[in-house]
């Protein structure tokens, strides 16, 4: 299992905000790099949980991948999203009221032995690592960008 850890803080932001640019299966896209399409189905609002169908761009002879699995939440504090096949994926957000912000903490797990069997033991983690980081930092970057413009049109819609 590789797992992978990042956290920043957002300025001038709310758990509120940033949980709904999470949550938008089209925003997403956007968010992530490797992620090329995002089909929610099955949404319930009451129990919190949908049915999500990811198509991730994984490279090489792999190519892109469908990867079917569980969505959960609390609003607007965690985001949850779990794939058993043909990895094994979760990705999790956490998001806290912060200082004048907000604090989001991401993390990815994954294991591709479902995938790959045996061949697993050859699999450089170190750089697979370094590439989960990568997504990770870069969604990081790029939700607060977003979020930095979405307070910037705020300020001058109220002035």
């Amino acid at each position: 299992m590789i797992t992978v850890n990042r956290r920043a803080y957002l300025a001038h932001t709310t758990p509120e905000a940033i949980f709904a640019a999470l949550s938008d299966p089209d925003g997403i896209v956007e968010l992530l790099p490797r992620m090329q399409k995002v089909e929610m189905r099955d949404r319930d609002d009451v129990n919190c949980t949908a049915h999500l169908t990811a198509y991730m761009s994984m490279g090489g002879i792999f190519g892109t991948i469908r990867c079917e699995g569980t969505l959960t939440w609390v609003e607007p504090h965690e985001i949850l999203f779990k794939v058993q096949s043909p990895v094994s994926l979760v990705t999790h957000w956490t998001l806290t009221a912060a200082v004048s912000g907000a604090d989001l903490q991401a993390s990815m797990m994954l294991d591709l032995e479902p995938m790959l069997g045996p061949l697993t033991a050859f699999v450089p983690t170190k750089q697979v690592a370094d590439v989960l980081s990568g997504e990770l930092h870069s969604a990081l970057t790029t939700i607060s960008n977003k979020m930095r413009e979405l307070a910037l049109r705020e300020r001058a819609t109220a002035a």
